[in-house]
């Protein structure tokens, strides 16, 4: 088995680069389906709680447009199955409430926006660092939901809005006279369709159709690619790994953490977290363990969110009794990650960092990958702009967290 994954290696090494090229191309993804179907490869093959890399279907049935009752407008059916009349040419917009400017930016729709809420100005968030000047635009209000009449004034032709109810959205509706349509944000664990479908009914009053298949292509294309790299390491060369410090709110301390961590699941990688139960599991506002039981499970990779490094890394200082106790610590085996959870996930963040992990975890099958070069691919993926120099900057970038660094 072994054997097999050292000869397929190379071949997906060079293949993929012309896949990733042409991703709305419907061969590349025959390709990826059929690749994943070599022994060893299969998903029944593998830990069952590892997620489903590809999802079944996009949810393309769960929102609609057609014809509206003028010649000007369609009707819409959101997210959550709201109908709504809707200017046919759409010429301005604002995105309210987490994710929902983000998603804009990945369509390349921000010529569109009209404004965003006044914290969203000062954030440091990457789709800003690739469109600087949405920093410029009005501010229409406070974050999760703007305010009504800064809504008005800014003109728009409609609103998207994410994490609402379908009251909530009818309310705003009701309010400002103004179309709202209702998205769903998702996840990359286990809600992957709700967030492309999002995306396309985003990208279909918008015009950007044709931009949203090919992202959600490629996104599609990198995990596969992942998973096609690691898919056959035996599991005795799995290494058991913990990711501490993930920032909720801002910076936490190295007991939060994320039991169905993406970047994790998209190779393989064994996350000790993920023995937590359900019910101790807290998706908005994180979830934190005890620090004895990471002395218990002692990962032999330890992984850091680097927006927490000074409120994490005092407590993994090598003098620190944590440090004496977790080998990972001990052998210099602890690495920086960028941080995912900054007003909603950053999807392009959670890629990128999957495939750090894998050249960390897994050198011999990731030996072609410059994990900068990588990123900036990623980062141009998402958001057309290779922006890594500008995060590095910002968090020091992936690397090998250093004891003085604590």
């Amino acid at each position: 088995m072994t054997l097999r994954a050292n000869l397929i290696l190379p071949i997906t090494s060079q293949i993929f680069k012309v896949l990733i090229s042409a991703v709305t191309k419907p061969a590349a993804i025959l390709f990826l389906a059929a690749t994943l179907m070599l022994p060893g490869c299969s998903q029944s093959d593998q830990d069952p709680s590892r997620s489903r890399n590809v999802p079944e279907n996009d949810a393309g049935d769960s929102w609609s447009i057609e014809p509206g009752p003028e010649p000007a407008t369609v009707t819409v059916r959101d997210m959550h199955g709201r109908t709504v009349v809707v200017p046919k040419d759409v010429e301005r917009v604002i995105a309210l409430r987490a994710g929902a400017l983000r998603m804009l930016a990945y369509l390349d729709a921000t010529d569109l926006v009209a404004g965003i809420e006044e914290p969203e100005r000062r954030s440091d968030r990457p789709y800003l660092y690739a469109y600087p000047e949405l920093r410029d635009l009005p501010p229409v209000g406070p974050q999760m939901g703007g305010d009504p009449e800064l809504l008005v004034a800014a003109r728009p032709n409609l609103l998207f809005l994410t994490f609402t109810s379908r009251g909530q959205a009818d309310d705003l509706q009701a309010r400002t006279g103004i179309p709202v349509i209702a998205l769903e944000y998702g996840n990359f664990s286990d809600q992957r369709d709700l967030f492309f479908a999002s995306l396309r009914l985003m990208a279909a009053l918008t015009g950007r159709t044709e931009r949203a298949d090919s992202l959600i292509a490629g996104i599609n294309a990198s995990i596969a690619e992942l998973e096609i790299r690691t898919c056959l390491v035996p599991d005795d060369e799995r290494p058991r790994v913990y990711v501490g410090g993930v920032s909720y709110r801002g910076p936490r301390g190295i007991a939060s953490t994320e039991p169905f961590y993406p970047p994790f699941r998209f190779i393989g990688a064994r996350n000790v977290a993920g023995e937590i139960p359900s019910r101790l599991i807290n998706p908005i506002q994180g979830t934190y363990i005890d620090i004895e039981q990471l002395i218990v499970w002692d990962p032999d990779v330890l992984f850091m969110d680097l927006f927490s490094l000074r409120t994490a890394g005092p407590d993994i200082r090598p003098d620190t009794p944590l440090a004496r106790s977790l080998g990972a610590i001990r052998s210099g085996e602890v690495y920086g990650v960028l941080p995912y959870n900054n007003y909603a996930a950053n999807y392009e963040a959670i890629l990128a960092n999957a495939w750090f992990a894998g050249t960390v975890l897994y050198p011999g099958r990731f030996h072609d990958i410059a994990i900068s070069e990588k990123a900036d691919e990623i980062f141009h993926l998402f958001l057309g702009r290779r922006i890594y120099d500008d995060i590095r900057t910002q968090y020091g970038g992936f690397r090998r967290l250093m004891p003085e660094e604590l």
